[in-house]
């Protein structure tokens, strides 16, 4: 907290003299109770000692030094107290305080009272007597320096705890934090803690937030990585973007306010985070914001939420399950990516969206139902599930239908609702083989991505594109004929399909995306005929290549 003992700047206010100087220093000894240093020095310095004491108070360090000269056992048992309570003592060693008789008193109470000690020379020549030699040995500064470097040196020594932290304006802005202490009460009054104040603070533990607090900025505490906990106070409407990303050991998170707003990534990478306690009436999510928490094993959303925006909970890889609260319309791009065991999600009825790879890589996600409401599903919803045994669409549901892979069978591909696009396949069925539909024409991105069991894939003559990744992964697909409907096979479709070792593609195909034949290109032989599209491509990607009549010949 600001040093409530400072004076203005004005240095005729409470003036501070000593009877060997009319040197004044600008502030008033430090008698609060937060860690200062004492200051050991004799009064016959002060024309050298104060000039580095106010540069030290400039650094926002809160000081105690005795400027009254005063004598008699009372005072003696003042000066112990101080040092007993200080953080540490800077002793300014020269003749004069080497025959002081309270340095010395100051010189062994520091030392009974394992506090640290700040040698800083006025004269390198100073006679030390024995005594204090082994006390003044292990660290020392120099005044015969500039002024720039002493304080430089005293900074990176000093103990963080006996500096003031925080930088204020008038309109309550709190703009810096200058040390790594470990626990700060930020004072009543601020409004807004400025974007980056406290970022990097590594060994901040804790922090008490005012309930004045109306705003954080944007990276206000990224990467103070000892963070435990955190409280926003009920004034708070805003959280800025990536305010507490990289607090990897905030372990809890409290809100209170319903209409606060949370900005993108403003918890990412919390990685020990795993008690979320979040307002009533929030009614978004935004972008990344619980990102990569990775101890998050679960979470009560708020019942009037109603966006979870992209990559919200990505790759919180220990969320096993979770309720979508039914105000919910909408689940952005990505927004449960990487959750790998997450075994369950119910879907609300009143939901319109599931975006882009929504669920990607949640490879324990064994089934999902699809609700009356949705009416748009992005490329790839279940990418990487390789889990997955099926997909139901609500009967009613206008947009979107489930039909089993097989007659009689229990595992739903999902397609639109005319089923001219195939959206997803899913990857854990037990099925071996499957005959596409003749009404498909899109066989959408990563559609069959991850199905480990498909051996043998049939496409009509309908099928015009065949998307990106389409059959990935399906390591024990060998052979697929593409018809000659086909115009476009995209990027990577083929990728990773180890056993594939003939793929029959027609003059028809004029479009094929680059590395259709990922990880397969060592043994799959493509059979095209001469001048085609598709010779020209393997040429280029050195894929081995024979003429279409080979193939029929055998």
């Amino acid at each position: 907290m600001a040093n409530k003992n400072s004076k203005a700047s004005n240095a005729t206010q409470n003036p501070v003299t000593s009877e060997y100087s009319k040197m004044q220093t600008k502030f008033e000894a430090y008698t609060g109770s937060e860690p200062y240093l004492f200051i050991s020095y004799s009064h016959k310095d002060t024309e050298t000692v104060y000039p580095i004491l106010d540069a030290l108070h400039d650094k926002k360090y809160r000081i105690w030094y005795d400027d009254s000269c005063e004598i008699g056992n009372d005072f003696r048992d003042e000066l112990r107290q101080r040092i007993k309570n200080c953080s540490a003592v800077i002793l300014f060693v020269s003749d004069n305080s080497m025959n002081s008789p309270f340095c010395g008193m100051e010189i062994i109470v520091a030392r009974e009272n394992n506090k640290d000690l700040f040698p800083v020379y006025l004269d390198s020549k100073a006679s030390v007597p024995p005594a204090f030699e082994i006390l003044l040995a292990t660290k020392h500064h120099s005044t015969t320096e500039n002024m720039d470097k002493l304080m430089k040196a005293l900074v990176r020594d000093l103990p963080p705890e006996a500096m003031d932290r925080l930088t204020l304006d008038e309109e309550g802005r709190l703009e810096k934090c200058e040390d790594n202490g470990q626990s700060i009460d930020v004072d009543e009054g601020v409004r807004i803690i400025c974007s980056g104040a406290f970022k990097d603070k590594k060994q901040l533990r804790h922090i008490t937030l005012p309930k004045s607090l109306e705003e954080i900025e944007a990276e206000a505490f990224r990467g103070c990585h000892n963070l435990e906990s955190i409280t926003i106070p009920n004034k708070t409407t805003r959280i800025g973007e990536s305010a507490f990303r990289d607090c990897v050991n905030l372990k809890s998170l409290t809100i209170g306010n319903d209409k606060i707003k949370i900005g993108e990534r403003a918890f990412e990478n919390c990685a020990k985070l795993e008690q979320i306690q979040l307002p009533a009436g929030l009614t978004e999510l935004y972008g990344g914001v619980f990102n990569s928490c990775k101890n998050l094993k679960f979470i009560e959303l708020p019942s009037n939420l109603t966006i979870i925006g992209e990559n919200a909970f990505s790759d919180c890889i220990d969320l096993e399950n979770i309720s979508i609260p039914e105000a919910v319309t909408k689940l952005d791009d990505l927004a449960f990516n990487g959750c790998v065991k997450l075994t369950s999600i119910d879907l609300p009825i009143g939901l319109r969206k599931i975006g882009k790879s929504a669920f990607k890589n949640c490879c324990s996600l064994s089934e999902i139902s699809i609700p009356v409401t949705v009416v748009n599903i992005s490329d790839a919803p279940f990418r990487g599930c390789k889990n997955l045994k099926t997909i139901n669409v609500a009967p009613k549901n206008m947009h979107f239908k489930s039909e089993p892979n097989k007659r009689g069978g229990n595992d739903f591909v999902l397609f639109n609702k005319n089923k001219s696009t195939l959206i997803a396949y899913p990857a854990n069925s037990r099925e071996v083989q499957y005959d596409i539909p003749d009404s498909v024409t899109v066989i959408s991105d990563w559609a069959f991505c991850d199905s480990k069991k498909l051996n043998r894939v049939t496409m009509p003559d309908s099928v015009i594109e065949i998307g990106e990744g389409a059959f990935s992964n399906c390591a024990l697909l060998d052979e697929i004929e593409i018809p000659d409907s086909v115009v476009k096979i995209d990027d990577c479709a083929f990728r990773g399909c180890v056993n594939l070792d003939t793929v029959i593609i027609p003059d028809s195909v004029t479009d094929m995306g680059w590395g259709i034949f990922d990880g397969c290109e060592k043994k799959v032989v493509v059979y095209c005929n001469e001048g085609s599209f598709a010779q020209e491509y393997c040429r280029r990607n050195g894929i081995k290549e024979a003429r279409i009549t080979e193939n029929k010949d055998n």
